[in-house]
């Protein structure tokens, strides 16, 4: 609807500071949703709380929405510039895996969010695509490579890297 679409424009202002935001009993949906979560990605690292309350007609659309702003998994810097000070949608149906990535957004500041959700969505069980450390930026690299600690055989992820590179 129009009326969210102009709302949520606000939040992506750069002195936007609201920390927390009441739509329960609003009747928000799918679409209102998705322009949401654009708006939350474009600036907005100040928001905490996104009350929902009981809204009955988001469905797993709109919480994808969502959990992808709070966890992009397409690559390391995705998921580094992903939004990390969102803790709470006040909604007692929000889905596991969205409730999980809040819960983690709740265990520290954003450096230290973003480093686990890092290890926890790319690094995961030693399949890491060392291709990606090419294409990435200067400014993370150093913190991706530093940040992955050590597999389940005491290597590093910078052994793995070395390891692979051709002789």
């Amino acid at each position: 609807s129009a009326g969210w679409r102009t709302f949520f424009t606000c939040l992506e202002l750069p002195h936007a500071a609201l920390e927390e935001v009441r739509l329960s009993e609003n009747n928000v949906k799918d679409d209102d949703m998705a322009y949401l979560a654009r708006s939350l990605h474009a600036n907005n690292r100040k928001l905490v709380t996104l009350n929902l309350g009981d809204c009955p007609f988001i469905t797993a659309v709109g919480w994808t929405a969502l959990s992808n702003i709070l966890c992009n998994t397409s690559s390391a810097a995705t998921i580094h510039s992903s939004n990390h000070t969102l803790r709470s949608l006040g909604n007692p149906s929000v889905p596991c895996d969205l409730d999980d990535l809040l819960l983690l957004n709740s265990c520290g500041d954003e450096k230290s969010v973003s480093r686990e959700k890092i290890l926890r969505y790319h690094f995961k069980h030693d399949k890491t695509n060392m291709e990606e450390f090419v294409d990435m930026e200067l400014t993370i690299l150093h913190y991706a490579i530093s940040w992955v600690g050590r597999n389940d055989n005491g290597r590093t992820l910078l052994y793995g890297l070395l390891r692979r590179l051709p002789l």
